[in-house]
C-alpha cells in the first residue's frame, strides 16, 4: 500500500497539494480518511497515506464493511445475501471432483470449517504464497495442544500455546484493536444477545488476555453473523465463533453448548499435502464463479443496495468539492467485498474488474472546466453545476465510458500523452458530474421499481424465486 500511495503522489501530488496535505482532521482545508474496524484496513490506510502525503492518518470508523453510513438497515440485502450464498454451494455441489478437493484443502489449512468455501481458501493459500511460506500439509500425528482454561496456575502464553503457524490465531494479531473493544457498548440489542451468550465474562478486567479473546469473539459476532444475517439462531452462532477463530471450545462457557457441539470438519487420517498444482485447479473455478455471480441479477440488486451509502457518501463528498473545494483528498480502506459491491452497483460488467487483486484502488476525481467565460459579457463568470466532470479509474485503468450512467455522448474525450511513451496518446473520458448525482437520486433504484432505499429495503425475496 505504501506503493500505491508512491503512485497517487507521483500523479495527484502537484495538483492537490499532497507536500502539506494533512489527514489527521485537524486543518479544515486537508484530506479524510475512513477505515473498518479490522485492524488491516487501517494498516492500509495508514501505509497509503505515509507513500502519497509522508504523514499519518486519523483514521474515521465506519462501522461496516460496505460503509454505509447512515443506510445499512435493510433485510432485503440479507436475504440477497443468503440467496447468493446458497447458489455458491449449489455451483459447488455440481463440481463433485472440485468440492472434494476444497474440502481436503479446508482439512489442513483449517482447524475447522462447516462450510467449504472457495474464496476462503483461495485467500488463506494466498497468505503462504505472497509470504513466500511453504504450503503445508495435514498434521494428523502432531496435533497441536488446545489452550488449558482450567489450570489452577495460569501459564504465560509462550509455556501454554504451541509454536504457531502463519494462519494461527494471537493476541498480537486480532483483527481489532482491543482498545476499541473495551470501549464498545454493549447495550443495544445485539450487545444483549451477544453478553447473555457470553455471561459474566465480558466484564472480565481488560488485561486478562481470555476475556479479551472473548470481547473479539463478541464483535466478530455482531460484524459477521449480524451484518450478514447468516445465523438466525444465537446458539448456532456461538457453537461456529470457536472454529472460526481457530481456538477450541471454552470450558467456562455454559455447558450447554459442549453436549451437543461436535467439530464440523471431521478428523482425517490421510496425509495430504498442498501443491502449486491444487493451486492452479482453484482460480479456473473461481473465474467461473465469478462470471456467473456477476451476470446474476440477485447479486446486481444486491451490490445496489450493499453500496448505496457508500456512493451517497461519496457524491455527497463531490458535490462539497465543487461548492465548497474541500476536502482535497477522500480515503475508503475496505475490503474486496466493498469494491465488489461498489462494482456492480456502478454497472462494471466485466469479470476483470469484479476479481479483486491484493492493493486494487477505486479513484473519482473530480475537474472543472477552465474556461468559465460569460458567452455574451466575454467577461469572466463563476463556476456552476455544468463545468464539473468526473473521472473514475480502477487500478490505472479510466473506465469512466463503463457506468453504467456515463455511456452516452455527453461524455467529454480528452487526448492524453501515454505516461511510458510521449509520442502516443490515449483518450480517457470526464462524464458530467450531474449525471452521477441524477443516478444516486432519481434512477438508482428503478431496478428495484422504487424511488428510495426503504422501499428497496423492505421488498421480500422467497428461495423460489431463484435464478440460476
Amino acid at each position: 500500500m505504501i506503493t500505491v500511495g508512491n503512485i497517487i503522489r507521483e500523479a495527484y501530488g502537484d495538483k492537490l497539494g499532497m507536500e502539506h496535505m494533512d489527514l489527521t482532521g485537524k486543518r479544515e482545508m486537508g484530506g479524510i480518511a475512513y477505515s473498518t474496524r479490522y485492524r488491516r484496513t487501517f494498516q492500509s490506510v495508514q501505509a497509503l497515506a505515509w507513500g502519497s502525503t509522508r504523514s499519518a492518518a486519523a483514521a474515521k470508523e465506519a462501522h461496516s464493511v460496505a460503509f454505509c453510513f447512515r443506510h445499512c438497515a435493510c433485510q432485503a440485502q440479507h436475504s440477497l445475501a443468503r440467496k447468493m450464498s446458497f447458489q455458491s454451494i449449489l455451483r459447488l455441489e455440481s463440481h463433485p471432483n472440485f468440492k472434494e478437493l476444497i474440502k481436503k484443502l479446508s482439512n489442513v489449512l483449517f482447524e475447522s470449517q462447516e462450510h467449504a468455501d472457495a474464496d476462503v481458501v483461495r485467500d488463506a493459500l494466498l497468505a503462504y504464497i505472497c509470504h513466500d511460506v511453504p504450503l503445508p500439509c495435514s498434521q494428523n500425528q502432531k496435533k497441536t495442544k488446545k489452550l488449558s482454561l482450567n489450570k489452577e496456575k495460569r501459564k504465560l502464553r509462550s509455556e501454554s500455546v504451541p509454536r504457531r503457524n502463519l494462519l494461527d490465531a494471537d493476541i498480537d494479531n486480532l483483527n481489532i484493536d482491543l482498545d476499541y473493544i473495551n470501549q464498545l457498548d454493549f447495550n443495544n440489542e445485539i450487545g444483549r444477545k451477544a453478553r447473555d451468550i457470553i455471561g459474566k465474562y465480558d466484564k472480565k478486567p481488560p488485561l486478562d488476555f481470555d476475556a479479551q479473546m472473548e470481547r473479539e469473539k463478541l464483535l466478530y459476532y455482531q460484524q459477521k453473523y449480524m451484518d450478514n444475517m447468516a445465523y438466525d439462531d444465537v446458539v448456532i452462532v456461538k457453537k461456529n465463533l470457536d472454529a472460526d477463530f481457530n481456538f477450541p471450545n471454552d470450558a467456562r462457557m455454559d455447558t450447554d453448548f459442549d453436549d451437543d457441539y461436535k467439530d464440523p470438519t471431521p478428523e482425517n487420517t490421510e496425509e495430504f499435502c498442498i501443491k502449486k498444482e491444487h493451486i492452479m485447479t482453484l482460480f479456473p473455478y473461481l473465474e467461473w464463479s465469478y462470471e456467473q455471480e456477476l451476470n446474476n441479477i440477485y447479486n446486481r440488486k444486491r451490490g445496489l443496495l450493499l453500496a448505496y451509502g457508500l456512493i451517497h457518501n461519496i457524491v455527497q463528498n463531490m458535490i462539497r468539492v465543487i461548492s465548497e473545494n474541500k476536502p482535497k483528498l477522500v480515503l475508503y480502506s475496505g475490503h474486496d467485498k466493498t469494491l465488489q459491491a461498489l462494482i456492480t452497483a456502478l454497472g462494471l460488467s466485466s469479470y476483470h474488474h469484479y476479481n479483486i487483486q491484493y492493493a486494487s484502488r477505486m479513484i473519482f476525481e473530480v475537474y472543472r472546466r477552465r474556461d468559465l467565460r460569460d458567452e455574451f459579457k466575454f467577461s469572466k463568470r463563476r463556476a456552476i453545476a455544468q463545468d464539473f466532470y468526473f473521472r473514475v479509474v480502477y487500478n490505472g485503468e479510466d473506465v469512466t465510458d463503463k457506468l453504467s450512467f456515463c455511456r452516452n455522448k455527453q461524455n467529454v474525450i480528452m487526448k492524453v500523452l501515454d505516461p511510458i511513451d510521449d509520442m502516443k496518446t490515449y483518450n480517457t473520458y470526464l462524464c458530467p458530474i450531474e449525471n452521477i448525482v441524477r443516478f444516486i437520486h432519481d434512477d438508482y433504484f428503478a431496478a428495484f421499481n422504487v424511488s428510495n432505499f426503504k422501499d428497496a429495503c423492505a421488498i421480500a425475496y422467497s428461495h423460489g424465486d431463484l435464478v440460476f
